[in-house]
């Protein structure tokens, strides 16, 4: 779904009557561009697709890749996440199964031919929920300071216009204003969808923090956030997993 939203008109104002607010405002939009998929990122599932990243082992006496020999899968069942590991040989089973411990997966053999692995993927427990919400909060203050900084560098440069008589006092304000206005939407933007990603992952343990997060939540219920998606959908899950298969797939030239 994020894949289609177009951020610029939808989310942020472009302000074309003036070429100082309409530079702005696209910069600004483009901080808003880089911020939803990095919340995306946030708890994501797709560490346990790279469990085997880098991991090797022995068979036959020869080091073998084991990505080349198991593939990990992503399932989503209502509100549950399993891991699904294809093991097409079995002497890599052994040490599949002592990656899957350690990343504290409990794993069970559903099938011998072909070897199928099958394990929920655990609730994160509250360090690691904690590490996430950090740096949901770190992200959301990078964010804010980007959209600051531009329209801290826009108000200068229009000052500095202004004093050398490149454009009209009165154009300067109204492109000021502007800029103030885009300005203020891209912070209710990275607000809101911050309060959207904390709901998200504390889920039935959510509990309003402040009066600002009160003030916001009526915003959830609005058409433009409610589009975007702040967790991976089970869609999104399988469009990536069905994009990386076709492409290993694809034969070389």
């Amino acid at each position: 779904m994020n894949e289609e939203l177009d951020v610029e008109g939808h989310l942020i104002e472009i302000i074309e009557e003036d070429s100082y607010a309409e530079a702005a405002s696209h910069r600004i939009s483009d901080k808003i561009t880089a911020y939803i998929p990095q919340l995306l990122d946030i708890g994501s599932i797709k560490q346990f697709k790279n469990l085997f990243y880098g991991e090797r082992t022995k068979v036959d006496e020869t080091i073998r890749v084991i990505s080349d020999f198991a593939q990990i899968e992503i399932e989503i069942v209502g509100e549950t996440k399993w891991i699904v590991v294809d093991v097409y040989i079995p002497e890599i089973l052994e040490r599949v199964n002592e990656i899957l411990a350690e990343a504290e997966l409990e794993m069970r053999q559903t099938s011998e031919d072909p070897i199928k692995l099958r394990g929920q993927i655990p609730a994160p427990n509250d360090t690691e929920l904690t590490v996430m919400l950090d740096g949901l909060d770190t992200l959301a203050s990078r964010s804010l300071s980007a959209i600051n900084a531009v329209k801290g560098d826009a108000l200068s440069r229009l000052r500095s216009a202004m004093d050398k008589e490149f454009i009209e006092p009165l154009d300067a304000k109204e492109a000021g204003i502007g800029i103030t206005r885009v300005h203020l939407e891209a912070t209710e933007v990275i607000k809101v969808l911050r309060l959207k990603k904390r709901v998200d992952l504390l889920g039935r343990r959510f509990q309003i923090s402040s009066d600002e997060e009160k003030g916001l939540m009526p915003k959830l219920e609005e058409e433009k956030y409610i589009e975007i998606e702040v967790t991976e959908s089970l869609e999104s899950v399988k469009e990536e997993q069905a994009a990386a298969k076709a492409e290993t797939e694809e034969p070389e030239e």
